[in-house]
């Protein structure tokens, strides 16, 4: 499994290279990763995943988060990009040309329509067409349904667009937006910790549910980059089988 990396690994050494370190980019999450004073180091979800894998592997690296979408979407489609990995994206096929998606997802993750406690039992999401006239709140650069994309197109609700997910929630709980479509276990995880689950709830019916992967940029040119690839894949594999990322998710209620 780690033969490649390894014979990788002594060309590095007779050349005398030092490979730098890997640049991961993402979005500032308080689930899925987030900065510990304590330790001076990122941890959560994805990023304990990929610090398992890399330690195996003995590959250095560093994180890079974003405030937004877009602007992390601009370090990747960059034409000397910013990042040589991205976590955790859905399979959409324009991000292909830039992205190289491995073949093992880590997580799967449901996304539902959040609405103000005070509105249970107003609205209901069975189709698209529930939502006619109704205000709803929607990221830019984020992954959406191409249901929920042509529904905004023609104009079935009022679409609001901000920059970035944490906006949505203050929106909703001032009364400026109806609802809003939010990574479900992320949502109330932080709605849990910010004091504000009471205020909120969702509607029933899913909007989406998605794998999601750890992705590679192709214009990356960062040594032997296939290879990390091939054995990331072997290694996330046996973490599966092994209930090691069960345990993972579990820490954090994914």
């Amino acid at each position: 499994m780690k033969k490649n990396f390894f014979i990788l690994f002594s060309i590095f050494q007779i050349l005398n290279i030092s490979p730098r370190d890997l640049i991961i980019g993402g979005k500032i999450s308080e689930q899925s990763r987030w900065f510990d004073k304590k330790s001076q180091k990122f941890t959560g979800f994805d990023v304990e995943i990929i610090d398992y894998i890399f330690s195996e592997l003995g590959i250095s690296y560093e994180i890079i988060l974003e405030n937004s979408s877009a602007r992390l979407e601009h370090g990747w489609k960059s034409e000397t990009p910013f990042y040589d990995m991205v976590f955790t994206y859905s399979k959409k096929e324009e991000r292909k040309k830039y992205l190289i998606y491995p073949f093992e997802s880590h997580i799967s993750i449901e996304w539902h329509f959040f609405i103000r406690k005070e509105d249970e039992g107003k609205y209901k999401f069975d189709s698209y067409k529930d939502l006619r006239g109704l205000k709803i709140g929607y990221t830019r650069g984020q992954s959406y349904t191409i249901d929920f994309m042509q529904a905004l197109k023609n104009k079935i609700f009022i679409g609001d667009e901000v920059v970035k997910d944490e906006l949505q929630i203050t929106k909703l709980l001032n009364g400026r937006i109806d609802m809003a479509p939010l990574s479900t276990s992320t949502t109330l995880y932080k709605a849990s910790k910010n004091g504000y689950l009471d205020k909120i709830t969702y509607l029933p019916k899913p909007m989406k549910s998605e794998a999601y992967y750890n992705t590679f940029v192709k214009k990356s040119d960062y040594p032997g980059l296939k290879d990390i690839i091939k054995n990331y894949d072997a290694i996330l594999s046996r973490m599966k089988a092994e209930g090691i990322l069960q345990k993972i998710r579990d820490k954090y209620n994914k």
